[in-house]
């Protein structure tokens, strides 16, 4: 049957092998579940709508908001103003000094701004993204009755994590200002601007590893919500006691997916950096529209695997966990 599967969840030929090895015991790998899960919300678009349905709803809008704030900052202090326009790659003393000068100089303004919309940003975001969640989980069958009463359940455990990513963006920035302070900053020496940026690059990857590594504990107490019926605070404590067998497969497969997104990540840069060398062919207003053409495919790409999560999660709760009585 082509187009939509009629219900959810449906059994495929590898959710059957999957389920024979579990039931005799044979070891299953949390990848080897996933690929099945990539099939069936493929073969499920609706499921994918509504994650873009919730995230363009809210990010649409900020997309404006941020893009006015930075105007707003910029014409409040130019780029001529902060020294940023005589920024140049080929003399790093300068550079640094430079640059920062200008992170001195725009901190407070930026600073002010975050406070302004942060607050507001986090309460719209966990309501939008509570409400669209737990759609995508009725959608995808994993609602109990009475689903709807949940919902304010669902939105206080997707502002937890927002302010955990919050914490962690925090920590990461801390962290490099930290590095850039000594190595930059406050050298007497010309600054190793090469050194700092393999520090940049190792620091981020491991945030954000290990972001990837613990932040399934907060991704699967909104499952356990509607799918068991439980309070906020009940379903966090059921999933940080998940058991080691859940959980280190919950962990492979947020690891693997967040892997996936560094490949999109890198995908979308080769498909950006290809018609550089034909750019004086193409104009700049060519390659303005190929970018944003590139951007809003990462987007779809991403939103299509956060779905993915969810549904593996959904899968792996299903197998190893069985609902609450």
């Amino acid at each position: 049957m082509n187009g939509e599967t009629r219900g959810l969840p449906t059994h495929s030929d590898a959710d059957r092998h999957e389920l024979r090895a579990i039931l005799a015991g044979q070891p299953v790998r949390a990848t080897q579940s996933m690929i099945g899960q990539i099939s069936r919300v493929w073969r499920t678009p609706t499921l994918t709508a509504i994650e873009i349905a919730w995230r363009w709803l809210f990010g649409i809008p900020l997309f404006f908001v941020l893009s006015a704030q930075t105007q707003r900052i910029l014409t409040q202090l130019t780029p001529e103003a902060s020294g940023l326009s005589k920024f140049d790659f080929q003399d790093p003393w300068t550079a640094a000094t430079l640059l920062d000068h200008a992170i001195h100089l725009y901190h407070p303004l930026v600073m002010a701004a975050f406070w302004r919309i942060a607050p507001l940003a986090v309460i719209l975001w966990a309501i939008v993204s509570g409400v669209g969640r737990t759609l995508l989980f009725v959608r995808m069958g994993q609602a109990v009755h009475g689903w709807a009463r949940r919902i304010p359940s669902v939105i206080a455990l997707q502002a937890v994590w927002a302010a955990a990513l919050l914490s962690a963006w925090a920590l990461w920035y801390n962290i490099l200002a930290a590095i850039a302070s000594t190595m930059i900053e406050r050298t007497t020496v010309e600054p190793n601007v090469v050194t700092y940026l393999i520090w940049v690059i190792f620091l981020s990857l491991g945030v954000y590893t290990g972001w990837a590594a613990l932040s399934w504990v907060l991704r699967l107490a909104p499952i356990l919500v509607v799918r068991q019926d439980r309070g906020p605070l009940d379903a966090l404590a059921q999933s940080l006691h998940a058991g080691r067998e859940l959980a280190s497969k919950l962990a492979e497969v947020n690891l693997v997916l967040c892997i996936v997104r560094i490949m999109l990540i890198v995908l979308a840069m080769v498909f950006c950096a290809a018609p550089l060398p034909f750019s004086d062919q193409l104009g700049a207003d060519q390659m303005q529209t190929l970018y944003r053409i590139v951007a809003v495919l990462y987007i779809l790409g991403s939103d299509y695997f956060h779905v993915v999560r969810q549904q593996s999660y959904a899968a792996l709760v299903s197998r190893y966990r069985p609902p609450a009585a």
